[in-house]
């Protein structure tokens, strides 16, 4: 496993956690799971994708990412890392475009 595995695995671990333990809108704590994280190769970056069972994921993600700060405030205490990169929180997608092609495929039986 490559270092950047290792701390983009850490930092999953992590934000997965903060959610659960330190975050008190019951939108995060409990509809939200982290699905993949890219970190930038200087560290100074992170991609994190999320996904969620909500159909307002557009309003999740915008509380998500105005709680960057505090993440990041955590993620400093529990993680020793040179730097803790900045966080951008993106809904992940994938579900959803495999449940559309599903849909076509079953149409087209």
């Amino acid at each position: 496993m490559s270092r950047m595995n290792k701390i983009e695995d850490l930092l999953h671990k992590e934000i997965a956690n903060i959610f659960v333990t330190r975050i008190d809108n019951q939108d995060i704590k409990n509809n939200v799971t982290i699905t993949d994280i890219k970190v930038s190769k200087d560290i100074r970056s992170a991609i994190v994708y999320f996904t969620t069972l909500q159909n307002n994921y557009k309003k999740i993600e915008l509380s998500i990412n105005a709680l960057k700060s505090t993440i990041k405030f955590y993620l400093s205490k529990n993680v020793h890392l040179k730097r803790i990169p900045d966080l951008k929180f993106i809904h992940d997608d994938t579900v959803l475009k495999g449940q559309r092609i599903n849909k076509l495929l079953d149409s087209l039986k």
